[in-house]
């Protein structure tokens, strides 16, 4: 065999192990977007979950709006609020007046929703 064919084998051989590395690195990313993803959701369903009595209780609360990708709880009496508590539990928060306002992200919806639920569920309690 001529040195060309040699030079082709090899060039060959390149070729599918950067092919080989390309899918394994992209299998990667992917993996690792999915367990991202499992992660937002977990801290989203968990906080939603812890917050539910940092509020001072359902009568305290006015309203819960979503808007884009906040949630804000406005509040009767924000006096009432632990503000602690909440903020061990999210750091994206926000304290205006008689409005807390959370920044979640593309989960807004889930949240605000799991919020009221558990909101719910803690005063049927």
């Amino acid at each position: 065999m001529e040195w060309w064919g040699y030079l082709l084998i090899g060039v060959g051989i390149i070729g599918l192990i950067f092919l080989v590395l390309i899918l394994t690195q992209k299998i990667n990313k992917a993996n690792l977007a999915a367990q991202a993803e499992e992660e937002v959701n977990e801290k989203v369903t968990s906080s939603a979950s812890n917050l539910a009595t940092c509020f001072g209780g359902n009568e305290n609360i006015k309203e819960i709006k979503t808007s884009g990708s906040r949630v804000t709880v406005i509040l009767e009496d924000p006096s009432k609020v632990d503000k602690e508590a909440i903020f061990k539990e999210l750091d994206s928060v926000m304290f205006m007046a008689n409005k807390v306002v959370f920044v979640i992200g593309s989960k807004s919806e889930e949240f605000s929703r799991l919020l009221q639920e558990n909101i719910n569920k803690t005063n049927q309690e």
